[in-house]
């Protein structure tokens, strides 16, 4: 890093000097027109172009020969990536199958709707204008849904019920919600201006990333638990059911917790996280150990789908556990820079 001193020049105009070296390296000449961003953070980013911001302006995909997962993929991936415009594009025209799944696609992504079709091309357009989008309100609204859907998908597993579709529906929404801060986080990495119109800094939106990565986790560890009460030939007994509603009722606070943590930032949050995951591991093994030694289940496909439903309680935990983790490195990253700037 080199420093340079702010010179004014008169009429109320400043400059900093730049090496000729370092400008040569870059491609900078004299006479040349420089772009010139602020931002919120207090940075003042200089380029020679700004080829790579717009970049992220529109995109063309061919999709030959892949059929509808293959179009399914394309619109998922670059709409992950940023676009605010995508073009599929085919040799020949598109078939019916391919179409559809081009608009079932669509239909799951926020704020993104289908411009125009022709015979080759489909043209697609992410509509929701970013300055409107709250990413922390959005966690704050995944972490609702997620935590809700676990206890409900436990209760539909214990009752042996047939959910699913209501079940799937709630985790559609919660991966809709994460493919979203996922979206932000990656135009973030090139454009700084997707900073300034959320309103984050990028280590805040990164945890969020992180969050929204693991709450899409657990929806699908939910739906998991559900299916898994397919398996049963009927409920479970009152009291093995009870203790199974229990140790998910610890497992999806685990879950809460860490996401709390992550939201707040403070250490003793983080420890509160990091203590209510223990528990509930500790009360997914407890009922592990009660069916190895025979005492919660008298049929063997109740007890494959128990110990089906407590492994995946066990890997929701490890999620918490891993949320925690993030919450963290958020605590200790925003303690020291508070000695930073005290200092």
């Amino acid at each position: 890093m080199e420093t340079r001193k702010l010179q004014e020049v008169g009429g109320g105009t400043y400059t900093v000097s730049i090496p000729k070296e370092w400008a040569t390296t870059h491609g900078f000449e004299a006479g040349m027109e420089l772009q010139l961003y602020t931002h919120r953070d207090g940075s003042l980013l200089v380029r020679s172009s700004d080829a790579d911001v717009n970049c992220l302006n529109e995109a063309t995909v061919d999709v030959d020969g892949g059929g509808a997962d293959a179009v399914e993929r394309a619109v998922r991936t670059a709409h992950a990536v940023g676009f605010e415009t995508i073009t599929l594009h085919r040799t020949g025209a598109f078939s019916d199958a391919e179409r559809r799944a081009a608009r079932s696609t669509v239909r799951g992504l926020v704020g993104t709707n289908i411009l125009s079709e022709s015979d080759a091309e489909i043209t697609i357009r992410h509509l929701l204008d970013t300055s409107s989008v709250s990413v922390r309100q959005s966690i704050v609204q995944l972490q609702y849904v997620v935590v809700a859907l676990l206890r409900d998908a436990t209760d539909a597993f214990v009752d042996a019920a047939d959910t699913q579709t209501s079940i799937r529906d709630r985790a559609d929404e919660a991966r809709r919600s994460a493919e979203m801060v996922t979206r932000h986080f990656s135009r973030s990495l090139i454009s700084h201006a997707e900073l300034d119109a959320l309103g984050v800094s990028r280590p805040d939106l990164f945890a969020y990333s992180v969050l929204a990565s693991r709450l899409k986790a657990v929806a699908d560890l939910a739906v998991r638990i559900a299916s898994t009460g397919e398996k049963l030939p009927e409920p479970l007994s009152d009291g093995t059911a009870a203790d199974v509603c229990a140790v998910a009722d610890d497992v999806a606070g685990a879950v809460d917790d860490a996401v709390t943590a992550v939201l707040n930032g403070d250490e003793e949050t983080v420890h509160a996280a990091r203590r209510r995951c223990d528990e509930a591991t500790e009360g997914v093994e407890a009922i592990e150990q009660a069916l190895y030694d025979g005492a919660v289940s008298d049929t063997v496909p109740e007890a494959v789908a128990l110990a089906d439903a407590l492994s995946t309680l066990r890997q929701t935990v490890n999620c918490g556990r891993r949320m925690a983790d993030t919450a963290a490195r958020t605590a200790i990253r925003a303690e020291n820079a508070d000695t930073c700037i005290r200092a």
